[in-house]
C-alpha cells in the first residue's frame, strides 16, 4: 500500500495520504464509467471555481490550490489502474503506513462531522452511535474515529470499538418498530412532527439503493436519467403533496417489476429503491413534512446534521454554509439561510436565538433585491399568495376566530411556561425574601441576626441564647460561632435553592417532554389551510363566499352574545329565585341561643 502512496508522490506530486481524492471528486466505485467520471470531474472543478469567488476567503484559497492541482488529480482519475490501487488503498487502513487515529485520511470526514455537530451540544454516545447507523462506510474506520474523538476531542463514555457491532441488526429492528408506530398513527395525531431517526435511516438507505442501481450497467442502459441525482430521477419537482408522489412512486415500482420481471435480476435494486421510497412515504413525518422532505433528498449531505444539531448557535450556521457550498451550488448565503436552512431549521424544532437576527437579516435582503426576487419569480421559486380584498379578510376573522383566540391563548400559555428557567433567579429572590420575613415570625432568625458579628459583646450574647454557652477558651467560641453562622445560612438560603432547583427541574422535564413547537407548527398548518380554503371559495364564486361567510360568522357572534347574556344573567336570576321562594338561603343559626340552652 506504501507503494501506491510513494509512486503517486514521485510522478504527481500528491501525497494520497494527506489529500483524499476519491473524496474530493466523490468517487465511490473503481468501477465507475468514463462518462460518469467525467460529469464528477466538471461538478467538482465547478463547486471549486464557485468557492474561489465566494466571500470565505479560507476555502477560496484551498480550493484555489486545489484548481491549481486539478490535473494531476485528474489524470490518476482517469488511469484506471492507479484509480483501483488508490481505492484499495483508501478503503484498506491496516495496509496504510499510519494506519491509526493520526491517520488524516481515515478520520478526515468524521473530524468534520462530529466537529460541526460539537458546535451545537456536547458530543456523547449517542451522536457516535447514529454516526455509524447513518455512514455505514465508515464502520470500517471505527477504532480510528473512536481513537480520535477521544484523544482529540475528550468525548467519554464512548467503550469499546466492539459496542458498535451489532448496530445494523439492531437498526433494523428499531426502524420496523418505529416505521409501524408511524403508520399506526398516521390518521390519529394532529401534531405535526419532527423527522423521526427512523425516517433519516430510511431515507439514506434509498440512497444506498440508488447509488447500487446507478451502478448497473444494465439498469444505467434501461434508464440512462438515472445518471442524474436521485432528486431529478424522482422528478420531485413535480409534486406538491405526498399522496401525488405516492402514486408516482407506486407506478413507477410496478413498471420496474415488470422489466426486473422481463429481463433479469440486476434491475432488483432499482425495484427495492421504489418499495422503500413507498414505504417512507407512508411515515406520518413525511405526510405532515412533505416540502421540507424534499430538501432532504434535494441536499442529501446536510440532513445528518441537521438532524444532529440541537442548540444551534451562530458559529455553526457558519459552518453548516461551508459544507454547503462546497457540496451545492447556492447562490450566496441569503438563498442558502432562505431556501434550504429556514424550513429546515423550523421543521426540526432546533432552538437558539443566537441565530434569529441573522434569519431576520437575510429576509431583509431578499425582500430588498427586487432583481433576484424577479428571477425567482420567473422560475417559480416565489410563490406569493393571492391578496383577497379587506372584506373577505375580516369575514375570515369572524368566521374562524374561535381557533384564533385557542391560537392566541396557546401562545400566550407557551411564552410563559417554555421559558420558566428565565425565572429561576427572581424566585429565588421572592423565595428569600418571604423567608427572611417569615422566619422571626415563627421565632428563628433570618440573616439580619448576622448584624451582631460587627460587635463582639452583642455576639457572645446572640449565640449565648440560641447555645446556652459562649465556651470556655477562644477556639470553642469560634465553633460555636461557625456552627451558628452555618444553621442560620443554611435556614435562609437552602428553602429559596431548593425552589430554584425544583422550578429549573421543572420547567427541563417540561420543556423536554411536552412538544411545544409540534402544537406551533399544528396551529401554523390549520391556518395555512384555512388561508387556502378561504381563497378558494372566494375565487371560485365571491358571493357565495361572502353569503356563506356571513352566516357562519352571525353564528359566532350569537355564541359569544349568548354566553355573555348567561354569564351575567343566570347569577342574577338564581339570586331573584332564592329571594322568591327561600330555597337557596342558607339557614340561620342563632348560636348565643345554643350556648344559653347549655
Amino acid at each position: 500500500m506504501a507503494d501506491i502512496q510513494s509512486k503517486i508522490l514521485s510522478k504527481y506530486g500528491i501525497d494520497i495520504a494527506q489529500e483524499n481524492i476519491l473524496k474530493l471528486y466523490k468517487v465511490d466505485s473503481p468501477d465507475i464509467s468514463a462518462e460518469d467520471m467525467e460529469a464528477k470531474i466538471q461538478d467538482t472543478r465547478r463547486r471549486w471555481n464557485t468557492s474561489i469567488n465566494g466571500a470565505n476567503e479560507k476555502n477560496a484559497s484551498r480550493d484555489k490550490a486545489r484548481l491549481e492541482r486539478a490535473d494531476k488529480y485528474e489524470a490518476i482519475l482517469k488511469n484506471k489502474g492507479l484509480l483501483r490501487e488508490v481505492f484499495d488503498y483508501y478503503n484498506n487502513p491496516n495496509g496504510k503506513k499510519a494506519g491509526g487515529a493520526g491517520d488524516s485520511s481515515v478520520t478526515e470526514f468524521a473530524r468534520e462531522y462530529f466537529e460541526l455537530v460539537a458546535t451545537t451540544k456536547k458530543l456523547n454516545k449517542k451522536d457516535v452511535e447514529f454516526f455509524f447507523k447513518y455512514y455505514q462506510s465508515e464502520r470500517k474506520n471505527k477504532k480510528a474515529i473512536l481513537e480520535m474523538l477521544e484523544k482529540d476531542m475528550k468525548v467519554v463514555g464512548l467503550g469499546g470499538e466492539n459496542e458498535y457491532a451489532g448496530e445494523e441488526k439492531e437498526g433494523i429492528t428499531e426502524e420496523k418498530r418505529a416505521n409501524k408506530k408511524d403508520k399506526k398513527e398516521k390518521k390519529s395525531s394532529v401534531i405535526v412532527n419532527l423527522f423521526s431517526e427512523s425516517t433519516i435511516l430510511n431515507i439514506r438507505k434509498a440512497f444506498d439503493k440508488y447509488d447500487e442501481a446507478s451502478r448497473t450497467p444494465e439498469v444505467l442502459r434501461e434508464y440512462p436519467e438515472i445518471k442524474n441525482t436521485l432528486y431529478s430521477f424522482l422528478e420531485l419537482d413535480a409534486f406538491e403533496n405526498v399522496e401525488q408522489f405516492s402514486a408516482s412512486i407506486s407506478a413507477k415500482s410496478k413498471a420496474a417489476y415488470a422489466v426486473r420481471q422481463e429481463k433479469g435480476a440486476e434491475f432488483v435494486p432499482l425495484v427495492d429503491l421504489y418499495n422503500k421510497f413507498q414505504s417512507i412515504a407512508e411515515c406520518k413525518d413525511v405526510v405532515d413534512n412533505f416540502p421540507e422532505f424534499k430538501l432532504l433528498i434535494k441536499y442529501p449531505n446536510l440532513t445528518p446534521y441537521m438532524f444532529a444539531f440541537v442548540d444551534m448557535k451562530p458559529g455553526t450556521l457558519k459552518k453548516m454554509l461551508e459544507v454547503a457550498k462546497r457540496d451545492y451550488f447556492f447562490r450566496d448565503e441569503t438563498d442558502f439561510i432562505l431556501s434550504y436552512y429556514k424550513p429546515i431549521y423550523d421543521n426540526f424544532g432546533i432552538s437558539d436565538g443566537g441565530i434569529r437576527s441573522i434569519l431576520k437579516k437575510a429576509q431583509k435582503r431578499a425582500r430588498q433585491n427586487e432583481a433576484l426576487n424577479k428571477l425567482d419569480s420567473k422560475l417559480g421559486r416565489n410563490r406569493d399568495r393571492k391578496k383577497l380584498p379587506i372584506g373577505a379578510k375580516i369575514i375570515h376573522w369572524l368566521v374562524y376566530w374561535p381557533i384564533f383566540v385557542a391560537c392566541f391563548v396557546y401562545e400566550l400559555v407557551r411564552a410563559v411556561f417554555s421559558r420558566l428557567y428565565m425565572l429561576e433567579i427572581p424566585v429565588f429572590i421572592a423565595l428569600f425574601a418571604f423567608t427572611s420575613w417569615l422566619l422571626p415570625k415563627i421565632g428563628l432568625y433570618n440573616l439580619g441576626a448576622l448584624g451582631n458579628l460587627i460587635h463582639k459583646n452583642a455576639w457572645l450574647k446572640f449565640i449565648y441564647g440560641i447555645v446556652g454557652t459562649v465556651g470556655d477558651i477562644a477556639i470553642e467560641t469560634i465553633l460555636i460561632s461557625l456552627i451558628a453562622i452555618i444553621i442560620i445560612l443554611a435556614i435562609n438560603i437552602l428553602p429559596p435553592l431548593v425552589g430554584m432547583i425544583l422550578l429549573s427541574s421543572f420547567s427541563s422535564n417540561l420543556n423536554k417532554d411536552f412538544d411545544w413547537w409540534g402544537y406551533h407548527r399544528t396551529f401554523r398548518e390549520i391556518f395555512k389551510n384555512l388561508r387556502e380554503k378561504t381563497e378558494e371559495q372566494y375565487l371560485s364564486n365571491p358571493k357565495r363566499f361572502i353569503k356563506s361567510g356571513m352566516g357562519k360568522a352571525l353564528i359566532n357572534v350569537g355564541c359569544v352574545v349568548l354566553i355573555v347574556l348567561l354569564v351575567i344573567y343566570v347569577p342574577k336570576g338564581l339570586n331573584a329565585l332564592s329571594k322568591e321562594t327561600g330555597y337557596f338561603q342558607e339557614d340561620t343559626i342563632d348560636f348565643s341561643t345554643m350556648e344559653a340552652d347549655e
